[in-house]
């Protein structure tokens, strides 16, 4: 495995880090999308680790810092929303261009996750897209499981027998971020299914006070026919930011899996 920095963009403004496996690519590359205002590391370096882990199946991976953010400059009219759809365009052209991709695939965490959906809506390059604690939506069963998992917290920090992310799970975020809508979310996955593209939602305790059970993302778009295309993985004792080394590491070998069958 090697690492080599990158420029790209209209002005070259864009720098990013390029995770190259040591064997022969497989043919996948994955593009790392990086949430608010963290770099292209990653909250606890989850990026990096991510990246790194990927090579080992074969995967090279680009994970760069939008404008503003890191090591990245300005440099793309318009609105935050418009400029960071152009910003992932240079990055998945250079992904492409510069490492002769087959399948590339979308990935990041939170505001991260959704950018990687909307983007992937107007290109037919993206093969998939992964989302760590993207958009969720209460649907019937949520309210009983989360009164359990209340129940259990409050129980547990009595006996003070709880983990740091059981005491964080549901609780409010220090930072507040509008999640996308339900109308938009299911256009945009209508349009990845049409595509035959794949989609796998990754969430955590982090999200349990919308969604607390891995049967509610089909339950949220009941209307659509998956066909085998979405897929899920939940980790209800984690948090959302995944500060410690074994949540990550759960994490990281479930997208693992999902990207590069390992």
């Amino acid at each position: 495995m090697k690492e080599v920095a990158c420029q790209f963009g209209h002005r070259r403004q864009l720098v990013g880090v390029v995770t190259v496996p040591s064997t022969a690519p497989t043919g996948v590359g994955c593009l790392l999308v990086t949430a608010g205002l963290v770099p292209k590391f990653g909250p606890f370096r989850l990026y990096t680790q991510l990246a790194r882990r990927l090579a080992r199946d074969g995967v090279i991976t680009l994970r760069f810092d939008l404008g503003g953010i890191g090591d990245s400059s300005q440099a793309y009219p318009g609105q935050l929303r418009e400029r960071t759809q152009l910003e992932i365009r240079a990055a998945v052209d250079h992904l492409i261009s510069a490492y002769s991709v087959a399948r590339a695939v979308l990935a990041g965490l939170c505001s991260g996750a959704e950018d990687s959906f909307r983007y992937a809506e107007h290109d037919s390059r993206i093969a998939g897209v992964v989302m760590i604690d993207p958009f969720a939506y209460r649907t019937p069963g949520w309210g009983w499981r989360y009164w359990l998992h209340r129940a259990r917290r409050r129980l547990l920090r009595a006996v003070r027998a709880f983990r740091p992310s059981d005491l964080h799970s549901g609780e409010a975020s220090a930072v507040t971020y509008s999640y996308m809508e339900l109308a938009e979310s299911t256009r945009i996955l209508r349009t990845l299914l049409a595509r035959r593209a794949g989609v796998h939602f990754v969430y955590t305790g982090g999200r349990m006070e919308v969604l607390d059970d891995p049967s509610q993302v089909k339950a949220m778009f009941p209307d659509l026919d998956f066909g085998g295309l979405v897929t899920v993985d939940y980790f209800p004792h984690t948090d959302h930011t995944q500060f410690l080394q074994e949540d990550r590491d759960a994490i990281i070998q479930a997208i693992a899996f999902r990207v590069g069958g390992g």
